[in-house]
């Protein structure tokens, strides 16, 4: 029987999973923090936890990662759509009623994410 991965392919496999083990950390793209904020965002939108304050703390929030990280328009949409995409593929998964524990935990998670940055923003700029 033939292996499906090459030998090359192999020795690739090997070696992440090796550095996988022994904890080092991998390289995370410049774009990784717009795209699970987008996700998070996701996850509240379908747990009906989107308010006003929420909403405004994503958008602080966003506003914030795209200055540190030089995010130009396309590419923060084409984040913000991944993202998305992710907490719907992640919607998906959770079957009947599966939804519930991951608003309770990640939905709830996110919400107050997005709070606690917009108190901290409102904070900075004063009265």
């Amino acid at each position: 029987m033939k292996s499906p991965l090459s030998a090359p392919a192999a020795v690739l496999a090997v070696l992440l999973l090796a550095g996988a083990a022994a904890g080092t950390e991998q390289p995370v793209s410049r774009g990784a923090a717009f795209k699970h904020l987008a996700y998070m965002y996701g996850v509240v939108q379908y747990c009906g936890l989107d308010t006003a304050e929420v909403f405004d703390g994503y958008q602080r929030e966003s506003r914030f990662i795209r200055r540190r990280d030089g995010l130009v328009d396309p590419t923060a949409r084409l984040l913000r759509l991944r993202g998305l995409i992710d907490a719907d593929l992640e919607y998906g998964n959770r079957g009947l009623g599966g939804f519930r524990h991951w608003c309770r935990t990640e939905g709830l998670d996110a919400a107050q994410h997005f709070l606690a940055f917009r108190e901290e923003s409102l904070a900075s700029e004063g009265p």
